[in-house]
């Protein structure tokens, strides 16, 4: 038989081989991290019918004489390009920024792994965070005991069971202005202390502004702060005094509003029967700032015991004023941070760049609930595809690296996106037609051989 008969068959062979590569990738074009595959062909073997002979006795060398034998694949590489990024805004899509791969299992001891640049995932009827094939995503979760990212890699797990304990408040600060143009108090408007009611007169000047502290169990207490201008430190007008020897003289009287007491200058709960006892000394400088020597305890800052509720132990709750200023502006001194809180629980959370998972709460808070991991390798290409988008390991792949994203060579996430398809439709088609060419060329070849057998056949006649 004419070796150019094989030589065809085998171009067929190969040029359906490449046709069938270019057919997945372009059924794969809308794919989710789909990473596109090239075919590449090779000769097979040629046979030699005289060897090459050297130049000797003044005649010239000559060259080999060798006849093909057709083509095989000699390869299909898989292109680890990244693809465009697809704006999804659904907090468990994920996409990577770079190098890396998302780590999958579904055995119990998650020892069985799987990898894919897919990051369409959602959250299971447990909280798990999991593929569309239902694998888990790995990562590293915090310790509930430590309050750290356990060094074992495990399921992430976002579950609305998730708690946020209460936390006592321990300290609040003031920050912002009391307005110096506010008519300092006379005798006419000067504040009454009477059965445990401060009466404010019509035509005295104040600010006033609440804030909420916390006891150890979550209880609320509200606080209510009024502040008057031009008032003595021991809570009365010192009548041989010029206005302005108290312009720059202000005090604070703070009342718990759940029981109606007010704290004395101690800092106790319940004041005393005059408003001596309950008004709390500032001073500003002329410079406008608050001047704490001259200030309550000489610091400018006063220590409330706030008794709990339902049980609840009772709390020192630190109160700063130093922060505060007396321009001529309007009024807006209010608390600008406080460190307590009820429990609370899970309300919704987000995925930064680096991969942790931020939990937002109900009380406010938010925290750490765990981190995604990424693996990279140093042969991406050597990995196997196996199905639903995932890859596993293969000798020429080498092992997994394994660590966090955004840290060495790993990409960062985008969270609220996907990674498309990085199949290129328009050379695809380009490739489909070459491809249809060289096959339709070793028909011919394959025809054309038949015919001159056909006419070796006739000569028989």
């Amino acid at each position: 038989m004419m070796r150019s008969m094989f030589s065809g068959v085998s171009g067929l062979r190969a040029h359906q081989l490449k046709m069938d590569t270019i057919g997945n990738n372009i059924a794969n074009v809308n794919t989710v991290g789909y990473k596109t595959q090239r075919a590449t062909f090779q000769e097979v073997f040629n046979q030699t019918l005289r060897g090459a002979g050297s130049p000797q006795a003044g005649k010239g060398g000559t060259n080999p004489q060798q006849v093909g034998l057709g083509i095989s694949l000699s390869s299909i590489d898989t292109f680890h390009i990244r693809g465009a990024v697809q704006r999804t805004d659904n907090l468990t899509d994920l996409a990577i920024n770079g190098d890396g791969f998302f780590i999958l299992s579904n055995s119990s001891d998650n020892l069985s792994r799987s990898y894919t640049r897919a990051g369409n995932f959602s959250l299971d009827d447990d909280g798990n965070l999991v593929a569309a094939n239902g694998y888990r995503v790995l990562g590293y979760m915090v310790d509930p005991d430590t309050n750290v990212l356990k060094s074992q890699l495990e399921g992430i797990k976002i579950s609305k069971a998730e708690m946020v304990s209460a936390k006592a408040t321990t300290y609040s600060t003031f920050e912002g202005n009391l307005d110096n143009t506010i008519t300092q108090i006379t005798d006419d408007t000067i504040p009454e202390f009477d059965a445990g009611l401060l009466k404010i007169p019509a035509g005295c000047k104040f600010w006033e502004t609440t804030a909420t502290v916390y006891d150890s169990l979550g209880g609320k207490h509200t606080l209510k702060y009024t502040f008057f201008r031009g008032i003595e430190s021991d809570g009365s007008l010192n009548p041989e005094s010029t206005d302005d020897s108290l312009e720059n003289n202000w005090a604070v009287v703070i009342q718990n509003q759940d029981t109606k007491e007010y704290y004395t200058n101690t800092g106790a709960q319940g004041g005393g029967a005059n408003l001596a006892d309950i008004v709390i000394h500032l001073e500003f400088g002329k410079d406008g700032l608050l001047d704490a020597a001259n200030s309550i305890n000489g610091t400018g800052k006063i220590q409330l015991t706030v008794n709990g509720k339902n049980g609840s132990e009772e709390i020192k709750v630190d109160i700063d004023f130093t922060k505060l200023t007396q321009f001529a502006n309007e009024s807006n001194a209010a608390v600008t941070s406080s460190d307590g809180y009820p429990q609370g629980s899970l309300d919704t959370f987000s995925i930064g760049p680096t991969g942790e998972i931020n939990g937002i709460f109900t009380n406010g808070m938010s925290k750490i609930i765990g981190q995604v991991a990424l693996a990279v390798f140093k042969n991406p290409a050597g990995l196997e595809k196996t199905a639903e988008n995932m890859y596993q390991v293969t000798p020429n792949s080498g092992d997994p690296i394994v660590g966090l994203p955004g840290s060495s060579g790993l990409g960062s996430l985008n969270s609220g996106t996907l990674e498309m398809s990085n199949v290129d439709i328009s050379n695809e088609f380009a490739e489909m037609i070459s491809t249809q060419r060289g096959f339709q060329a070793n028909s011919r070849i394959i025809t054309t051989s038949d015919e001159m057998l056909q006419e070796l056949v006739n000569l028989k006649r």
